[in-house]
C-alpha cells in the first residue's frame, strides 16, 4: 500500500511519456486559470480600491460570491462547460479569483499616507499617483496574492478532471487508483507537488526581482533588531 521510491521512480521512467502529455494538459490549464484570475482581480481590485461607488457595489457581491462553496459547483460547471480543459480553466479562475482581488484591495488601500501627501504638493495627477506610488506599493499584495492563486488554480483544476474529465493527472491518478497502481498514483502525486513548488519559487524569485527595495529593507530591519 505504500510503494517504496525505488518504485515510484520506476513507475516514472515507464509513464514518462504518458505523464508528460497528461502533466501538459494540465499545466496548461492551471496558467490559463491563472491569467484569467489574475487579470480581472487587480483589475476590479484597483476598481474597489479607487472608487467609492465600486467599493459599496461590488465588493459585498464579490464576497458573497466568495462564500459559496466553489468544490460543489464543480459539477454543474462540468455540465456547463463540458469534460474539455475549459470547465477547468473556469474552475481554476473561480478558485484563484479572490486572492488575488483581495490582496489588490489591501495593497492599495495600504499606501503611504506621507508618499501620497508629497504626489499631491507636487501637484500629480491621479493617473501618477497610482503608477508611481500605489502600484509600486501594492506590489508585496498582488504577489502574495498570486502565490496563493496559483496554488487554488492548480487544485481547482485537479479537482475538475477528477470530476469529469479525458485527460490530466485528476484523470490519471483516478485511472491509476481504480487500477490499484499505488507507485503510479504517488508519482502523479509527487509530480504535482514539485509542481507547485516550482510555481512558489518561482514566484518567490520575481518577487526578489521586482521588490529588491523592499528586499533591503527587510535585511536592514532584521539587522537593527
Amino acid at each position: 500500500f505504500i510503494p517504496a521510491p525505488s518504485d515510484i521512480a520506476v513507475s516514472l521512467v515507464r509513464g514518462r511519456a504518458l505523464y508528460a502529455s497528461n502533466f501538459l494538459t494540465t499545466l496548461g490549464s492551471t496558467l490559463a486559470a491563472f491569467a484569467f484570475a489574475f487579470i480581472p482581480g487587480v483589475a476590479l481590485g484597483t476598481l474597489v480600491a479607487e472608487v467609492r461607488f465600486a467599493e459599496r457595489t461590488l465588493y459585498p457581491l464579490l464576497v458573497a460570491l466568495q462564500s459559496m462553496p466553489r468544490i460543489a459547483l464543480a459539477p454543474i460547471i462540468i455540465v456547463w462547460f463540458g469534460f474539455g480543459p475549459e470547465s477547468k480553466i473556469v474552475l481554476g479562475a473561480i478558485s484563484a479569483f479572490f486572492p488575488v482581488f483581495l490582496n489588490t484591495v489591501h495593497g492599495m488601500a495600504t499606501t503611504d499616507p506621507e508618499q501620497l501627501a508629497l504626489m499631491r504638493s507636487l501637484r500629480a495627477t491621479k493617473l501618477q499617483v497610482f503608477w508611481k506610488v500605489k502600484l509600486p506599493g501594492a506590489l508585496p499584495f498582488l504577489l502574495a496574492g498570486a502565490n496563493i492563486g496559483i496554488i487554488f488554480a492548480i487544485l481547482a483544476v485537479i479537482v475538475g478532471e477528477f470530476l469529469g474529465a479525458n485527460r490530466g493527472m485528476g484523470f490519471l491518478i483516478v485511472n491509476e487508483s481504480a487500477q490499484l497502481d499505488t507507485p503510479g498514483v504517488f508519482a502523479s502525486v509527487m509530480l504535482l507537488s514539485a509542481t507547485g513548488l516550482c510555481f512558489h519559487y518561482g514566484l518567490q524569485a520575481l518577487r526578489r526581482r521586482l521588490l529588491f527595495w523592499a528586499a533591503g529593507d527587510e535585511v536592514a530591519g532584521a539587522s537593527l533588531q
